[in-house]
């Protein structure tokens, strides 16, 4: 699995830049998602249907190559709650 922090959620989405999702596809890997406390999975077979390309090109303030972002929406691991019955 390939683990990624991110800082910010916007509009319900998180964004990882494009490079870490082919690199994800390549290696048919998941994809771990952190935001603070919270994380989130998506599985290989999920990841083409659960992303959304960005038209704009950015450039790494460090490496000085250029990247898109690929966003998901945020729906971040809840465990299951023991005290809630289930319906029959």
């Amino acid at each position: 699995m390939i683990k990624v922090r991110v800082d910010k959620i916007w509009l319900g989405k998180v964004s990882i830049r494009d490079f870490i999702y082919k690199k994800a596809l390549r290696k048919k890997e998941s994809i771990g998602i952190e935001h603070g406390n919270e994380y989130m999975f998506i599985p290989y077979e999920k990841l083409k249907s659960a992303s959304q390309y960005t038209r704009n090109k950015f450039r790494s303030k460090f490496t000085g190559k250029d990247y898109k972002l690929i966003d998901f929406d945020w729906k971040p691991f809840k465990p299951e709650d023991k005290n809630q019955g289930k319906l029959l």
